[in-house]
């Protein structure tokens, strides 16, 4: 009669089973089975099997779950204080009650202070657009953003748009190009704007006024519309509200110029019309300048001075007395371009004076035609100024245009103040302009390109003075010569006289480093030519060489011929100085006497190779194709070597 199998046993033998069911294990020591715990499936003594211990099952037996108070079967029913159930029969702390319970599913709680400190509902609050924090520190911004002040912001220049935040991401700074600061930005002046492209721009002299494009009138810019554009609202003056108007009691006129006055006036050179007086009565009265009778050609016509005449009156009943005086005139003389930077010479063709106490450098005025102010800068140079004592007034103006034109400005230059000779004689032409060249343009990105192809092409002229180097040292002469040959070509380019744009000029400015120059001023050459008074009146020629300042004379430009002849010759005397030297020390007792001391610190053999090759030397240098040495002169060195 067999005994009935023990629990989960399969097969067995007395009370040891042999072969467990699935779903048990066998105990070695016990000889038993037991079921096995975690495989999700309840058998024998297990209480509960969930695969994965947990809280409320332990081991396969129930347990309550961590801050439970009362549980049945795994399942809390009630909590401890400060813990409250969930739907899933779980103890969650009681957010809000000023405690935080570590370990559990609060993350922050109320502070101190009643302030709520990055945290919601008892969990902190995620920053936006973060991908990886630590409670409510932000380690790590997803990408486009940057870390400030533990938020993460848009990142502009990285040339990655974030749509939310950004128009257009270019990576750079610069204003004007389509995009600054990540908002589409179009061309500056720009009136009409799409997305960073410019619809519509009014030109200069334009204002957008209604969606459309208005003349301004008064910016003295004459557009299409206007007939001229003086600048001011004075009438009369040739001039008014943008459109051509006569001089008051003008008859005809054309174009704001009167070429006919109304009866009992006169034209004068101003373009005004002057009432007549009993002009030609030898008597000065209301307007009129002179009267000297009306006879002709004495430079008082219709009681005007004429134009370089000097008229005086002694006294009020007499008529008055002219005299022949030239003029001054304003001479404008365009001098150069540098670098976009133009220069123009302002001075007088005599001495003159000024009859107030502001320097005539002060008033003087400069306009460009048709381009706007902030489009060109300007300094006047002052030589000579004018003011109450005569004196030959110089000046140099510099503009620089800061934009590319498709025409040549022209220049007005303005004298505002009364100007006259010697003699009283007044400035005939208060009104100049010049035309100037095209301006050369660049702006800061184009010139930092320019300066770093000229430190560049810096650099490779010092790699090939030192490649002149070391050919020189390996005997190969052809390859210096040709190397030099090559830079001095290019130094020679910068004379050509044509306008250069200002990329060129500034690549050209390293060529100073070919020169001689550099090493005539350290060695303070020119002093020579002060000494002996050849540096005091300096010419300088026309076009580039002007520009570079090369003196026209001819013994200051053979200045480097003159240095090379004095090396040379002191090379020469120093060489003939040397083989004197050499000559006469190799026979002396005293250099014997020398060589034998040497003799004892060294080898003797050794001693004996450098002597021979001493003489070797002297021979060559000295130019003797037989060195023979007679007993006596040889006994020395034998004895020193022992033999």
């Amino acid at each position: 009669m067999f005994k009935n199998l023990n629990e989960g046993c399969l097969e067995q033998i007395d009370d040891k089973c042999l072969i467990c069911q699935e779903g048990w294990i066998q105990d070695e020591y016990l000889e038993n089975c037991h079921p096995i715990c975690g495989d999700g499936i309840i058998q024998g003594q297990e209480q509960c099997d969930n695969l994965q211990s947990n809280q409320s099952c332990y081991q396969c037996k129930f347990s309550c779950i961590q801050y439970c108070q009362i549980c049945q079967n795994g399942i809390c029913l009630q909590c401890i204080d400060g813990f409250v159930i969930n739907t899933n029969f779980h103890c969650d702390p009681i957010c809000g009650d000023g405690n935080l319970t570590p370990y559990s599913v609060e993350q922050c709680e109320l502070a101190v202070n009643g302030v709520w400190d990055s945290c919601q509902d008892c969990l902190f609050i995620s920053i936006p657009n973060c991908k990886s924090s630590y409670f409510s520190i932000c380690l790590e911004c997803e990408v486009g953003f940057q870390m400030l002040e533990n938020e993460c912001s848009p990142y502009c220049g990285d040339k990655f748009i974030l749509q939310q935040y950004e128009d257009c991401d270019d990576g750079n700074f610069q204003p004007y190009d389509g995009c600054y600061q990540c908002k589409f930005q179009c061309i500056e002046d720009c009136n009409v704007c799409d997305r960073g492209q410019c619809i519509l721009k009014c030109g200069d002299g334009y204002e957008f006024v209604n969606n459309k494009c208005l003349s301004v009138c008064g910016d003295q810019i004459v557009t299409k519309e206007e007939d001229c554009d003086d600048g001011n609202t004075i009438q009369f003056d040739g001039c008014y509200q943008c459109i051509y108007s006569c001089p008051e009691n003008c008859y005809d006129c054309y174009q704001g110029t009167c070429l006919e006055c109304n009866e009992q006036y006169q034209l004068l050179i101003s373009n005004q019309c002057k009432e007549l007086f009993n002009c030609g009565d030898g008597l000065i009265q209301g307007q009129e300048e002179c009267d000297s009778g009306n006879y002709a050609a004495n430079g008082c016509k219709n009681c005007l001075i004429e134009q370089n005449w000097v008229c005086i009156t002694v006294t009020k009943y007499q008529p008055s007395q002219c005299t022949f005086v030239k003029a001054p005139s304003l001479i404008i003389n365009y001098l150069n371009m540098t670098q976009n930077k133009q220069y123009i010479s302002i001075k007088f063709n005599q001495q003159v004076k000024i009859f107030t106490n502001q320097p005539l450098s002060e008033t003087l005025k400069f306009e460009l035609s048709d381009i706007h102010k902030k489009y060109w800068e300007s300094n006047l140079y002052i030589i000579q100024d004018v003011g109450s004592y005569l004196s030959f007034g110089e000046y140099v103006f510099q503009i620089e245009v800061l934009q590319l034109l498709k025409f040549r400005p022209i220049l007005k230059i303005v004298v505002n103040q009364k100007v006259s000779n010697i003699d009283d004689a007044i400035l005939d032409d208060f009104k100049k302009q010049i035309t100037l060249q095209y301006p050369n343009y660049l702006d800061e990105t184009q010139k930092e390109y320019s300066y770093n192809l000229k430190r560049l092409n810096k650099y490779l002229i010092y790699i090939l003075f030192a490649i002149t180097i070391i050919s020189l040292l390996f005997g190969s002469g052809d390859l210096f010569v040709e190397i030099m040959a090559i830079l001095q070509f290019q130094q020679y380019l910068r004379y050509i006289n044509l306008q250069f744009p200002e990329n060129l000029d500034i690549y050209f400015s390293i060529n100073d480093l070919i020169t001689i120059q550099p090493l005539l001023d350290l060695m303070q050459f020119q002093q020579i030519f002060q000494f002996i008074d050849m540096q005091q009146d300096q010419e300088y020629s026309d076009g580039k060489f002007n520009v570079y300042k090369q003196n026209s004379s001819l013994i200051i430009n053979l200045s480097c011929q003159i240095l090379q002849c004095f090396v040379f010759l002191l090379l020469i005397i120093l060489n003939k100085w040397i083989k004197r030297a050499l000559y006469i020390s190799i026979f002396l007792p005293r250099f014997i006497s020398y060589m034998s001391q040497l003799s004892l610190h060294i080898s003797p053999k050794l001693f004996l190779k450098l002597v021979n090759h001493f003489i070797k030397f002297a021979s060559i240098y000295l130019n003797w194709k037989n060195l023979y040495l007679s007993k006596d002169c040889k006994k020395p060195y034998l004895q020193m070597d022992g033999i």
